[in-house]
C-alpha cells in the first residue's frame, strides 16, 4: 500500500509540475493575438491622425522574439516592452503608438525576412511609415539552431543592422547557465557577435549578459525566470526595461525612468 501511495505521490507530483512548465507556452496564442489587436488598432489610429492633420505621437516599434512577446511575464504588460513604452511616454511627456511586430520562435533569419519587411512596407496616410524608436531582441533561438555557423549569423545580423537608421536599441542575449558548457558558449558568442555589430553600425545596446552573469545561478533561475526556466518572468523583465531605457534616456537626452514606478502602458484587448 505504501508503494502505491508513493508512487501515486510521484505521479500527483510530475503532473503538477508538467502543468506549471507548460503555462508559459499556453502564454505563446493569447499574448500573439493580443499583440496582433493591439497593432491593428494602433494603425488605425496613426491613419486617422495623420489624415485630418494631427501631430503624431512618438512611434515605438518593437522587433524580436518570445522576449518582446512578453512570456513568461504574470500578465502581457509586465513584459519589457510595454514598460519600455510606459518608460518613454514618461520620460518625452509624449502619448506613444506602440508597435509590436515581434513573433515567438522567431531567429535572426525570420527577422530579416518577415519582421523587417513587414515594417518597410507601413504607410501612414500614404507615406512610409517612420518610427523614433526600435527595439530588438534576438538570437536566443539562434542558440539552438542545428547546423547554424556563427559566421551565418554574423552575415545575417549584419545584414539586420543595414535595416535600422532610426534610434535603436539591441538587447544581447543573457547567460545560459547553468546549461550545457557548450551551450553557454555558443550563447555567449552570439551575444558578443550582436554586441560588436551593434556598436559598429552605430547602435545602442542593451547589456543583458553583464547583468545576469552578476547574479549567482540559483538567484538567477529561481528569482528570474518563468516556470519554463527558459523565459524571463516579470522581475526579470523588469531589469530588462532598466537596462534597455537607460540607453533610451542616453539616445534622447531625457532624465533616467524608475521602472518600478511606471504605470501598465494601454495594450488594446479583443
Amino acid at each position: 500500500m505504501r508503494r502505491k501511495l508513493s508512487r501515486a505521490a510521484i505521479l500527483v507530483g510530475v503532473a503538477g509540475i508538467n502543468h506549471v512548465v507548460k503555462q508559459t507556452a499556453r502564454q505563446n496564442t493569447p499574448f500573439r493575438r493580443a499583440w496582433e489587436h493591439h497593432l491593428l488598432t494602433q494603425l488605425e489610429r496613426l491613419e486617422q491622425k495623420a489624415t485630418s492633420g494631427a501631430e503624431l505621437p512618438f512611434i515605438y516599434v518593437a522587433l524580436g522574439d518570445s522576449a518582446a512577446q512578453g512570456l513568461g511575464a504574470a500578465r502581457i504588460e509586465e513584459g519589457y516592452v510595454p514598460l519600455v513604452a510606459s518608460g518613454v511616454a514618461q520620460a518625452s511627456g509624449r502619448e506613444v503608438a506602440l508597435l509590436n511586430l515581434s513573433l515567438s520562435g522567431a531567429t535572426a533569419a525570420s527577422v530579416l525576412a518577415t519582421q523587417l519587411p513587414q515594417l518597410a512596407g507601413m504607410r501612414i496616410a500614404g507615406r512610409p511609415l517612420k518610427p523614433d524608436l526600435v527595439t530588438l531582441d534576438i538570437g536566443g533561438n539562434d542558440v539552438g539552431v542545428a547546423n547554424l555557423e556563427l559566421s551565418r549569423f554574423r552575415d545575417v545580423f549584419t545584414e539586420i543592422t543595414s535595416w535600422l537608421t532610426t534610434p535603436t536599441v539591441v538587447l544581447d542575449l543573457p547567460t545560459y547557465r547553468p546549461l550545457r558548457k557548450d551551450v553557454v558558449e555558443r550563447a555567449a558568442l552570439i551575444s558578443a557577435t550582436i554586441r560588436g555589430i551593434a556598436g559598429s553600425a552605430g547602435l545602442r545596446v542593451a547589456e543583458i549578459e553583464a547583468v545576469s552573469r552578476s547574479l549567482s545561478v540559483p538567484k538567477y533561475m529561481f528569482n528570474y525566470h518563468a516556470p519554463d526556466f527558459f523565459h524571463p518572468n516579470s522581475p526579470w523583465y523588469r531589469v530588462w526595461a532598466e537596462v534597455v531605457l537607460s540607453q533610451v534616456c542616453k539616445e534622447f537626452n531625457w532624465p533616467d525612468v524608475a521602472v518600478d514606478d511606471l504605470p501598465d502602458f494601454p495594450i488594446e484587448r479583443l
